[in-house]
């Protein structure tokens, strides 16, 4: 009788359980009293315009049926978008309150869920709805202390490499060039010394100097961080690794050969200032059509997007990102309507069309078909080329690379700081130091030979693990 008795009323639980799940949608939401979901996120220009337009088609049909308001807001770039949320996670002076939803990387999601708790996906998501999606874009959003997924993704993307073909086509024939040698970090330094030697400039710029860091020791057979159970971390920062990094990023950009002056590499393009650079796919929208070279002397150009170079004795492995959006634990009402929503912009229908028009990747499987995203931009007439190139030059990563992403951890957003800045800041730092000892009368050559020597390699490498280990191990 006991048995039969535990049955029955486990049965009843569940069956209230169930009800309640199902009921969920009608009780929580109310046409007549709708609420307001807040979106925070960095988008601008066609990319918020696109983002807008979305909203608005949300708020007019689905949010006008269940009672839904989106007011979506941007907070400028990501930078700012991440201090902003962090700001008001914390609570600090003059902060607004938190959003309903906000756009983040995974480093950035999980310092904030430390302070102010995230809502996990399994909440609000059937299994079936979870692999719709892309695994690789999913698990960038699974945090290593409970193997739960925080962050919906939106609109993913890697990293290309942007060519001016106008002016590379006729340099890489008189030189004997094709573009199977842009395919490699050492291809690309050659091409890079052998158009300095000749024009005096430089060929090449890279944005995005944190993801080089991390796919380099990828491409390179290790992984800059090794992870444990308990969710520690420690630096996995190999000397062999950290030396071919120095050679093919320090030295051409202490020698000349590369080059990073505007606050982005398609900047330099747009001057002439280089003919290449490695940038997001999201960014193919602003790769210039024309090359201002002065103010008398402006060109057109057509684009030439390749895949990510790597090592010719590593792996072809390039940089997955682009954030998704993170739900902030409130009230159950506008959890529910923040989910909602999101569902509804990550569906097939208006992820691909935010995708297409904006470079990014949808994110759900029956999206990422390469034919129908060029069939869209062809039906939606997108003008830019570089948008196009780049799907293309991607569905082969997609195909021939792995996609990688680090795990997010305690530190994991300050040591993204710390590898975007810290070999760049030695770089202008010593750049400034060579040109004023050369215009003082040094020997230029002399100069780059000692910037660098192994002996400047090593304070370097040593400087950076100490670097690194004080954030790792700070309590």
């Amino acid at each position: 009788m006991k048995k039969i008795m535990l049955v029955m009323v486990l049965m009843i639980f569940m069956f209230v359980m169930t009800a309640c799940s199902n009921s969920t949608s009608v009780d929580l939401l109310d046409p007549d009293k709708p609420i307001t979901v807040i979106v925070w996120h960095y988008y601008n220009g066609i990319t918020k315009e696109a983002f807008d337009q979305l909203v608005s088609e949300f708020n007019e049909t689905i949010g006008l049926e269940r009672g839904i308001v989106v007011d979506a807001k941007s907070q400028g770039d990501v930078n700012q978008l991440a201090t902003a949320v962090f700001d008001a996670a914390n609570g600090s002076i003059g902060a607004a309150p938190m959003p309903d939803i906000f756009a983040s990387y995974a480093d950035n999601a999980f310092r904030v869920d430390q302070i102010d708790e995230l809502v996990s996906l399994d909440q609000y998501y059937t299994d079936e709805e979870l692999k719709a999606y892309r695994k690789e874009f999913l698990e960038e959003g699974q945090f290593i202390t409970d193997h739960k997924y925080y962050i919906v993704p939106i609109a993913k993307s890697s990293e290309n490499l942007y060519v001016n073909k106008s002016y590379w086509e006729p340099f890489a024939a008189k030189h004997g060039y094709t573009n199977e040698d842009l395919a490699t970090w050492e291809g690309l330094y050659e091409v890079s010394r052998t158009y300095y030697e000749e024009t005096g400039k430089s060929f090449f710029g890279l944005d995005a100097n944190a993801n080089y860091m991390l796919t380099a020791n990828m491409q390179l057979g290790s992984e800059l961080y090794s992870y444990s159970e308990n969710g520690t971390v420690a630096l996995n920062f190999k000397r062999e690794n950290a030396k071919m990094i120095w050679e093919y990023f320090y030295e051409p950009y202490i020698n000349g050969y590369f080059l990073k002056s505007g606050r982005f590499s398609s900047d330099d393009a747009k001057t002439g200032s280089v003919l290449s650079y490695t940038g997001s796919t999201a960014g193919a929208a602003y790769f210039p059509a024309t090359v201002n070279f002065n103010e008398n002397e402006i060109v057109n150009i057509d684009p030439l997007v390749l895949p990510y170079p790597y090592f010719k004795n590593g792996s072809a492995v390039a940089i997955q990102q682009g954030a998704g959006m993170c739900v902030t634990k409130s009230d159950k009402a506008h959890e529910y309507a923040a989910m909602l929503f999101l569902k509804w912009f990550t569906d097939t229908k208006q992820n691909l069309k935010f995708a297409v028009s904006t470079g990014y990747f949808p994110v759900e499987n029956e999206s990422l078909e390469e034919s129908r995203m060029l069939d869209l931009i062809e039906k939606g007439n997108v003008p830019l080329k570089a948008i196009a190139e780049s799907i293309k030059a991607s569905n082969i990563m997609f195909n021939d690379f792995a996609l990688y992403n680090s795990k997010p951890f305690m530190g994991s957003f300050e040591m993204r700081t710390l590898l975007d800045t810290n070999l760049i800041n030695k770089i202008n730092s010593d750049l400034s130091i060579l040109n004023e000892k050369v215009s003082d009368g040094g020997n230029r050559e002399a100069l780059i030979a000692e910037l660098c020597s192994d002996e400047s390699f090593e304070r370097w490498y040593n400087s950076l693990i100490n670097e690194a280990n004080l954030i790792l191990n700070k309590k």
